[in-house]
């Protein structure tokens, strides 16, 4: 089961993302930040409630501050990041966090994964790599070179791990609630996000209720799509799925970012973007196999 809400967390990221663009063009990206995680907050309060507040511990309130920390900070860096140019040429780097979440997940969870899986881990780096150095339209090796030389691009990447640090905070809060409630969780982390970064926002920028108010519906629809990728997440990684694998499968929204953007946009990538989708297929298809 975890597999199909990995597919469905990477479906509705690629949405999330398209719409997260669209927002950018005309909103700064602290407050694109704050409104995914406002925003979120009446579509998760029935499922969170509706059986009672579950039991929570010390691990879990712990888990869930630092997972809060990180989280935030890492996805304001990541929106940030798209507002550059120099960013597209260093994403290609972010599919090799999938390689260090597995890691993780070893120690922390003792996730063991089989042969045919890890060859599928491997082929999504490899393929997502050679399809976002081909869409940068820049040499192969340029994302490491830039890595070197330019500070930004290793900010850019830092947040990537962060992010993967944060999703061992997430399960270790899960494993220490009774019952097991993701919404409660995702309730509960999202309110103190945007607590933390409206505070950020009021002290800094005294107009962004107006700017909030002209772009409501895409920042609307923009945190409908990120509260279905957040809650597919947390069920994926809570129903039998290991870390690396369920971000492995998430991975594939760049596949369906482009299919959006065909099909919407009309946007047509060269033949070597397509070569690295169809590698990354192949290795959802062995993590589904095996």
């Amino acid at each position: 089961m975890w597999f199909w809400f990995a597919l469905l967390s990477a479906v509705t990221s690629a949405i999330s993302v398209t719409l997260n663009k669209k927002a950018l063009a005309k909103v700064n990206a602290s407050l694109v930040s704050w409104t995914l995680f406002a925003f979120s907050l009446p579509f998760l309060i029935y499922p969170s409630l509706k059986d009672g507040i579950p039991k929570l511990n010390a691990y879990f309130w712990l888990a869930t501050l630092g997972s809060v920390i990180c989280f935030g900070y890492a996805k304001t860096l990541a929106l940030k990041s798209l507002k550059g140019s120099l960013m597209s040429e260093v994403v290609p780097l972010a599919f090799f966090s999938v390689l260090f979440q597995y890691v993780l997940g070893l120690i922390f969870f003792a996730e063991e994964i089989r042969l045919i899986p890890i060859l599928g881990l491997i082929l999504i780096v490899i393929g997502g790599y050679v399809l976002k150095v081909e869409e940068a339209k820049e040499g192969f090796l340029k994302p490491f070179q830039i890595l070197v030389t330019n500070k930004n691009a290793f900010m850019y990447l830092g947040a990537m791990i962060i992010m993967t640090v944060s999703s061992v905070m997430d399960k270790t809060a899960l494993n220490n609630m009774e019952p097991l409630n993701q919404s409660f969780y995702l309730l509960l982390g999202n309110i103190f996000i945007t607590v933390v970064i409206g505070f950020y926002m009021s002290k800094n920028d005294f107009k962004w209720i107006g700017t909030v108010k002209s772009n409501f519906w895409v920042l609307f629809g923009s945190a409908l799509a990120y509260t279905i990728v957040s809650l597919a997440y947390l069920y994926g990684i809570t129903t039998g799925g290991a870390l690396a694998l369920v971000s492995g499968v998430k991975k594939l929204e760049v596949f369906f970012v482009l299919v959006i953007g065909l099909l919407l946009f009309g946007d047509k990538p060269k033949r070597g973007v397509w070569i690295g989708s169809l590698i990354m297929l192949a290795g959802v298809f062995l993590i589904k196999l095996g």
